[in-house]
């Protein structure tokens, strides 16, 4: 059968990844408007597909109808921009350029850095030119061009470890997928709209899709155009009133505990999809570890243990509690899986065997060499960059399951952002201790910090949710894999020139504050050179009943119809990131459950393509106002956090 994924389609696909490499960071670091791709909700996919389904799509239909693109190429180009947005901002790109340059950039005779640290660091993974880090920083002066030749060697070292990691991933997200869509029923929530976007109608003349034609689709687009653009002209006109995204937090516990307020169009559009059991837990649970945490506050009995910055909203306690968790539910979800994995291996080895392969994007043999293959360079890699042999099993192991749990979690609960409760590197540092990584291994932890910390927007969920989508293209899907790794390298393209560009023309330090902040982890690991902390036995205690719970809700919740809490809320529940949703959760779940109460299904399915409006109307508006502040040059109007 013919491949429904034309060259048209790789062609525009290609185009459209390196908008979304280069505007996400053009606007991100100089805009430093609405970020494009930092969630897994990918707002930038969501506005250029809009565009392109509404209004290019359309008018080609206008002109001559065989110009318009198939929902085949349709489909591509959505994978191909997902798959871009995945490294631009503080995924990968944004955050591996402070992790190389703050060592150097940042080193002073108070810190001592220059004697401490920078003999430790390997000479292929950093720039070897003081000069070329200094101007990118404070810019270049006049009349000198970019460096690139510096750069070559450790962006290109950089490179290849992202693009082994992605291809990991893409591997796992085929192993995974038939289980997660076929077998276990996941709900796809991020996959829903733009699958309404490119769904036809049964007027072949047709010229626009029956989504756009729903006028409920326009009156959830309208709500966020109209209140996020008070904040959009506000930023213009101080005298127009906001709406704002974020109202201020709450302090509980005697101001020792903070509980965010944070409302989305687009999240509470996202929880309108997912079952009501789902969307209870997310808010329950956080607002239970709220209370665990102001308990232990009150009664003196709370961590006194630091780890790093993105552990720092909530106690140690929980964040151990929320590891045990992660763990325990992706080793459950495994032993799910345990028959599909099996009939996987089969297959991969006899090519006799029954299990049909040959509509999935790879062949399961060709999943399980590229894991292999791409781990082994992966592992390479990290040993040659100092991580100890002995540690290396286990920081891949972690890395592993976040990268499997946060993508379930994603295409189950909706939830349009999350992050690891400990970052990998601490995990090591604090559950193993910093004595047996030694000082290269200390070190080798910080440089994972640059594509181990900020795990929002991953392959691995661009994988996941693109080959749901592409569920509804029948035949083969080969041509979709190499459209996603030429997606890859277009969106590195565009926004390594972007950054440089940019960085090198008005000076990092005069950006966005990620650019420099993000190189942060330095100021926290440094010290422990010295120190050389063993591991936190408390942690491990936490971990334990972390996981005991999660086993006990995962139990209870297959055990018990009427059971009304989901484990996946409790694997979410600590953090700063769940601080920014849990409200959200909470409308969509209090929505919803009138609607059903009162209207039953009918009314929940006739209300879907409002809340899907919701979604496309809060993208828009982010999207038009970063173009807007980027033509007019005013600055620093950052609308949505979708």
């Amino acid at each position: 059968m013919k491949s429904a994924f034309t060259y048209k389609g790789l062609a525009i696909g290609a185009l459209l990844s390196l908008i979304c490499g280069a505007g996400g960071v053009y606007g991100m670091l100089l805009v430093r408007g609405s970020w494009w791709g930092l969630n897994a909700s990918a707002p930038g996919a969501l506005l250029l597909f809009f565009v392109l389904t509404f209004f290019v799509n359309t008018l080609l239909r206008l002109i001559h109808r065989p110009l318009a693109l198939g929902r085949g190429d349709l489909v591509l180009i959505y994978a191909m921009m997902l798959m871009a947005l995945t490294l631009p901002t503080q995924n990968f790109l944004v955050h591996i350029i402070p992790t190389m340059c703050v060592p150097f950039y940042s080193a002073t005779p108070e810190n001592n850095w220059r004697a401490v640290l920078q003999p430790l660091i390997p000479d292929w993974i950093v720039p070897q030119d003081y000069a070329a880090i200094k101007h990118l920083y404070e810019g270049l002066p006049a009349g000198q061009a970019i460096p690139w030749d510096v750069w070559v060697a450790p962006l290109g070292a950089w490179f290849a470890l992202f693009m082994a990691l992605s291809l990991m991933m893409i591997c796992l997200s085929v192993i995974l997928h038939r289980q997660w869509s076929q077998a276990e029923h996941l709900a796809y929530p991020m996959v829903h709209l733009p699958r309404s976007m490119i769904e036809e109608g049964s007027d072949p003349t047709a010229r626009l899709g029956p989504f756009f034609k729903n006028p409920l689709v326009w009156i959830g687009f309208a709500l966020p155009l109209f209140f996020f653009s008070f904040d959009g002209l506000n930023h213009y006109f101080p005298e127009v009133p906001t709406f704002p995204q974020f109202s201020p937090s709450l302090w509980w516990f005697e101001d020792s505990v903070r509980v965010i307020i944070g409302f989305s169009f687009a999240w509470i559009g996202f929880f309108y999809l997912v079952s009501l059991e789902i969307v209870f837990s997310i808010w329950f649970f956080y607002i239970f570890s709220k209370l665990q945490e102001g308990a232990f506050s009150v009664f003196g009995i709370a961590s006194t243990e630091k780890l790093s910055r993105y552990e720092a909203f909530q106690s140690a306690d929980l964040v151990h509690q929320g590891l045990g968790a992660f763990v325990v539910f992706a080793i459950f979800g495994l032993w799910m899986a345990r028959r599909h994995l099996l009939a996987v291996w089969r297959k991969a080895w006899d090519r006799s065997d029954p299990l049909d392969d040959s509509t999935e994007m790879l062949s399961y043999r060709t999943c399980l060499i590229g894991l292999v293959g791409s781990l082994l360079f992966i592992s390479g890699w990290l040993w040659m960059s100092g991580m100890p042999l002995i540690v290396l099993p286990v920081f891949l192991g972690i890395v592993l399951i976040y990268y499997v749990v946060i993508t379930r979690v994603v295409t189950a609960g909706g939830i349009p952002t999350t992050r690891p409760p400990i970052v990998p590197p601490f995990f090591i540092i604090s559950g193993l201790g910093a004595s047996i990584l030694g000082d290269r291994g200390l070190v080798a932890m910080g440089f994972a910090m640059g594509w181990a910390a900020e795990m929002r927007l991953f392959t691995m969920i661009a994988c996941a949710n693109s080959l749901k989508l592409a569920e509804m293209i029948p035949g083969p899907k080969r041509r979709l894999f190499w459209g996603m790794i030429l997606a890859l390298l277009c969106g590195l393209a565009g926004s390594t020139y972007v950054l440089m560009h940019v960085a090198y023309t008005h000076g990092g330090i005069n950006l966005t504050s990620h650019f420099i902040g993000d190189g942060g982890q330095w100021n926290r690991l440094v010290p422990l050179l010295n120190s050389q902390p063993g591991a936190d036995v408390r942690g491990w205690i936490f971990t334990g009943i972390g996981g005991l719970v999660e086993g006990l809700l995962m139990w209870a919740n297959h055990r018990f119809f009427w059971w009304p809490f989901h484990p996946l809320g409790f694997v979410v529940a600590a953090g700063f990131i769940t601080g920014q949703i849990w409200f959200s959760a909470f409308i969509a779940w209090l929505l919803k459950a009138i609607i059903l109460q009162y209207g039953g299904p009918g009314l929940f399915t006739r209300l879907r393509p409002f809340f899907l409006g919701m979604i496309l109307g809060e993208a828009t508006t982010g999207g038009l106002w970063l173009v807007i502040d980027a033509l007019t040059g005013n600055y620093g109007n950052r609308i949505t956090a979708m």
